[in-house]
């Protein structure tokens, strides 16, 4: 067109383009706003008091294994005492009884009687035996705070049993209540320590007097 005389007196001079830009490349060239950076969000994290103090929550709290542990400190050792009365052989009057009383914590340990309840079912010997021996087998859980002296009276049925026992505590502790069932089968009588004739009696128990009360003993059990 630009060379019809007619259209170029109409236009003028028109000068042609030397290159043709692609399309597909016009379009790459626009400029296209730049996405705004994302902002961090930081978690919040629980301060160092606060992390302790959770922790402190959900820690379980120790607890004693025995409430025996909480007492007092004794000035008695059992074990001592325990040690003493299995190594005197001899004069165990004079060195093991004593030495006993010498140690002995009135604050700190009780004395106690025991007196079997049901004497008439004690007819056979051997069976009288067994049944201390299981008494004091299932008393073991209370080996750490406990002596006794078990004692079977009689040259004829039906035998007495009897006993002496020394207990960590001013009472029989609970736990041993609860869980040896036997105990239950005895009379527990807390020994007058202000009676010397209650005291002369515990000395008897502990030394296997014979005759014990007038009758001879059938057999003697121990527990430490």
């Amino acid at each position: 067109m630009i060379n019809q005389p007619n259209f170029r007196k109409i236009v003028g001079e028109f000068k042609q383009t030397e290159a043709v830009i692609p399309l597909s490349y016009a379009k790459k060239t626009e400029a296209k706003p730049k996405p705004e950076p994302k902002k961090e969000v930081k978690k919040k994290e629980a301060s160092k008091p606060e992390v302790k103090a959770a922790e402190e929550e959900e820690a379980p709290k120790s607890k004693p294994k025995n409430l025996l542990e909480l007492l007092p400190t004794s000035k008695m050792v059992l074990d001592d005492w325990k040690r003493l009365y299995s190594n005197t052989k001899s004069n165990f009057r004079e060195v093991a009884i004593k030495g006993f009383w010498d140690m002995f914590d009135p604050e700190g340990y009780s004395l106690w009687f025991c007196d079997y309840k049901y004497y008439d079912e004690n007819t056979v010997s051997f069976v009288t035996k067994n049944k201390v021996g299981g008494f004091l087998q299932r008393m073991d859980l209370a080996r750490k705070y406990a002596f006794g002296k078990m004692l079977i009276i009689g040259n004829e049925p039906p035998f007495k049993v009897k006993g002496l026992w020394l207990f960590r505590g001013p009472e029989i502790p609970k736990f041993v209540m609860d869980k040896c069932y036997d105990m239950e089968l005895y009379e527990w009588t807390k020994v007058d320590l202000s009676d010397e004739a209650e005291r002369e009696r515990a000395n008897q128990m502990i030394e296997d007097h014979e005759p014990f009360e007038g009758e001879a003993l059938l057999d003697a059990k121990c527990f430490k």
